[in-house]
């Protein structure tokens, strides 16, 4: 049987050791972004990212490919104010996120369209900061095809101890399902604080 010298032994263990270290770091990489490169670059909610939609109460969720494009198909039971409040089907943003929209207009485009069966007609967005609540959803048509709907919010404060970005399809008579592509935040110029 082969045996190693003491002298060769612990210099190899040691690099074998430091490369399982190292590629175990490097497998992980972190791709946290500061709140400086993030009001540069945005904040974008697409393809494999949308896995981080969130449904409250009266929503489902299901993660679809069609065509080469990953989307979210979300279904309402219910409408947002009835029962449990929620912020719909919504993406929580980081406490980095929040410090790069702090004292800045923000704003939110969903693209979206109505699902092939079970089409909502419409769909509600928000974006709940402090200072908007249920009562600011905003409406908008959905098509066949693809759109992009904006929201453009000037914060009334200027810190955010949350942010959540949430739609809510229609929920009248079974036309309740959307199909959510991308979601996309862009900071806007600083306000007076």
């Amino acid at each position: 049987m082969l045996s190693l010298p003491d002298w060769a032994f612990y210099p190899l263990a040691a690099m074998i050791i430091g490369g399982m270290v190292v590629t175990a770091v490097s497998f992980g990489e972190n791709h946290q972004r500061s709140p400086e490169e993030i009001r540069a670059e945005g904040i974008v909610y697409e393809g494999e990212a949308l896995a981080a939609l969130i449904v409250g109460n009266g929503l489902t969720v299901e993660f679809l490919q069609e065509n080469g494009t990953r989307f979210a198909r979300i279904m309402a039971a219910r409408g947002p104010l009835d029962g449990i409040q929620s912020a719909g089907a919504f993406f929580t943003l980081s406490p980095d996120e929040r410090s790069a929209i702090d004292g800045h207009r923000v704003r939110v485009q969903f693209v979206a369209k109505a699902a092939p069966e079970a089409a909502a007609a419409e769909v509600r967005a928000n974006l709940f900061i402090p200072g908007r609540t249920q009562s600011h959803w905003e409406t908008f048509s959905l098509t066949d095809d693809h759109q992009v709907f904006t929201l453009d919010i000037t914060p009334r404060d200027c810190t955010n101890s949350y942010a959540y970005a949430g739609l809510w399809p229609d929920w009248t008579n079974g036309a309740n399902t959307v199909d959510l592509q991308l979601v996309e935040i862009t900071i806007l110029e600083p306000i007076s604080c």
